[in-house]
């Protein structure tokens, strides 16, 4: 559920993470990373393995995440309403 004309904070060329451009590889794809569901929801590009590195538990991007845990249950939730 990404409401038409959210704002990225990168292109879908160049992943935020590594800075590295997209290269079309079926096992490493760019993929949406929400930085922010709300106020205002703030999406980022990022190849897959680097959306793992942001979410690591043991070292995560915190500069990547600014949410609570709530907001993306509450996110997820409301997604779920709209795809049923």
């Amino acid at each position: 559920m990404i409401v038409e004309g959210t704002p990225f904070v990168n292109t879908q060329e160049t992943c935020i993470v590594c800075h590295v451009e997209d290269s079309s590889d079926d096992d490493n794809p760019m993929v949406r990373h929400h930085i922010r569901y709300y106020e205002p929801e703030t999406i980022a590009w990022v190849h897959s393995k680097c959306h793992q590195k942001i979410h690591d538990p043991e070292n995560p991007i915190t500069a990547l995440i600014q949410f609570e845990p709530a907001e993306k249950d509450r996110f997820d939730s409301e997604k779920k309403i709209l795809d049923d």
